[in-house]
């Protein structure tokens, strides 16, 4: 219950649900094209959770790299 006070897990909570929410309402068919090689036929909703996903990664990579820049100039003493 203690984890539930936490404001950034409880915002986090609500954006994952408001996703979920709009990737069920979108499950139209597209088609994407795929860096000029061609195309990919799937549903909006899917397109969304990858997108979704790549931005999650992209972002958890750039967090870490920034991170371990951080750390290094800490303990270097630089700032």
């Amino acid at each position: 219950m203690e984890r539930l006070k936490n404001p950034k897990l409880i915002a986090a909570l609500v954006v994952a649900v408001l996703a979920v929410i709009v990737f069920f309402q979108n499950r139209a068919p597209v088609e994407l094209k795929v860096l000029m090689l061609g195309t990919l036929s799937t549903d909006l909703a899917t397109a969304m959770i990858l997108a979704f996903a790549a931005g999650l990664v992209t972002g958890f990579l750039a967090f870490s790299r920034w991170q371990s820049q951080r750390q290094k100039a800490k303990a270097t003493g630089t700032p």
